[in-house]
């Protein structure tokens, strides 16, 4: 938790003054910001310091798996579940989970590919005061464009429609509400780092359901294998969609592991 010395008013600590306080840091401004994010982001980020419980509650909703994931997953096993179209309903959901999957791995490559974007949180031309509670040095070094929460959940939102379109506007609204406006908030993402994940991952979802009947024989396969062997088939979906929830953290945490692992026992 971000520690400021008791003299400091409220309105000060911006990501300028963070960084005097540890030089060490990637601040770096990107050049000219466009008038859209400039605009969302002042509207915003007024409100941050004028009340620790706010910041804090924000700050908490935004990390939270449980408010995210665990929200919009168990609504895609309810559609697993329910009846009478249960057989097509379920290949919306594998479908839905597919393309979540591919707009997340493409959100994370363009991430990696494209010129680096810093988070509004670490770019110190921005004059962007950081929330109470808000750890300064959170994701620095991740390019924040574009957003892979805004690609996994709104990819989420457009799979529900496809089952039910009050499914789909809750999802849409949980993906907007509890998911994207925090993460701006707090200074983790732009507004177009929203926008453009958004827009990947309706994208994905709908490239994947308009390729359905090519992808008729494997997702019959699938429920072939569900019905045979559902004890093997309800495990390894329920880690899948767990993994999904919090977008692997927990995965890419053990690989990345394993992998210092390696390189330390090649050094030695």
């Amino acid at each position: 938790m971000l520690s400021l010395p008791g003299h400091i008013p409220r309105g000060l600590v911006t990501a300028e003054y963070i960084r005097s306080l540890h030089p060490q840091g990637t601040a770096r401004y990107d050049g000219p910001m466009n008038s859209f994010d400039q605009t969302i982001i002042s509207l915003f980020n007024r409100f941050a310091q004028h009340s620790w419980t706010v910041d804090t509650l924000i700050m908490t909703i935004s990390d939270s798996d449980l408010l995210k994931g665990y929200l919009s997953l168990p609504l895609l096993w309810w559609a697993w579940f329910r009846g009478p179209r249960q057989d097509e309903d379920r290949r919306t959901v594998l479908l839905t989970i597919v393309g979540a999957l591919s707009a997340v791995a493409v959100a994370r490559l363009l991430q990696l590919s494209l010129p680096f974007r810093s988070r509004p949180i670490h770019t110190a031309g921005l004059q962007f005061t950081i929330p109470y509670s808000m750890p300064p040095d959170f994701l620095d070094g991740w390019s924040s464009f574009p957003s892979d929460h805004a690609s996994l959940f709104f990819a989420l939102a457009a799979g529900l429609w496809l089952v039910s379109p009050l499914l789909g506007l809750f999802g849409f609204l949980h993906a907007t509400v509890l998911v994207s406006f925090p993460r701006i908030y707090v200074g983790l993402h732009f507004p177009t780092d929203i926008l453009s994940g958004a827009l990947l991952g309706v994208t994905a979802v709908v490239i994947v359901w308009k390729s359905r009947g090519l992808a008729r024989p494997l997702l019959d396969g699938i429920l072939k294998w569900s019905h045979s062997s559902p004890h093997l088939f309800y495990p390894a979906l329920f880690i899948l969609t767990s993994e999904l929830a919090h977008l692997f953290k927990d995965s890419r945490w053990l690989a990345e592991s394993l992998w210092h692992l390696v390189k330390a026992a090649a050094a030695h």
